[in-house]
């Protein structure tokens, strides 16, 4: 993986700012990424400088310690209101696979009722026309 830094200007001009804007390449024209190196990473550009981690048969966890390590970044620990949704997110998971077993339960209940009775049917069938 590779992550390419800009060096930030000194100046904080809004025209400095509107031009790094533009140059920005929209998404649909980024390059591609490739796993077989199909499409290398480009070089980087004047005043940018490029990370490059290799992620191949390595853990998430090693990808992630040598991604702050080497880019500065810092994790960033949910606030409580976004621990008490993600709790929430479980409690509506946990519930939803209790309430797909009752409705499974209630489908094969009705069913079995149905061939019971379509069953039950035949055999009434059967026996009238036997009598007859």
């Amino acid at each position: 993986m590779s992550i390419y830094f800009r060096q930030s200007s000194s100046s904080s001009d809004p025209a400095s700012t509107t031009e790094a804007v533009r140059t920005m390449l929209p998404l649909a024209q980024q390059p591609h990424s490739s796993i077989e190196n199909e499409h290398p990473a480009p070089p980087p550009d004047e005043g940018e400088r490029v990370v490059t981690i290799d992620m191949k048969n390595v853990h998430s966890d090693a990808i992630l310690s040598e991604f702050l390590a080497k880019t500065g970044a810092t994790v960033v620990r949910p606030t409580p209101d976004e621990q008490a949704e993600m709790r929430q997110v479980e409690e509506r998971v946990e519930r939803a696979v209790i309430d797909r077993s009752i409705v499974k339960k209630f489908i094969d209940d009705k069913r079995r009722e149905e061939r019971m009775l379509a069953l039950a049917r035949q055999e009434a069938e059967a026996i009238k026309a036997a009598n007859q």
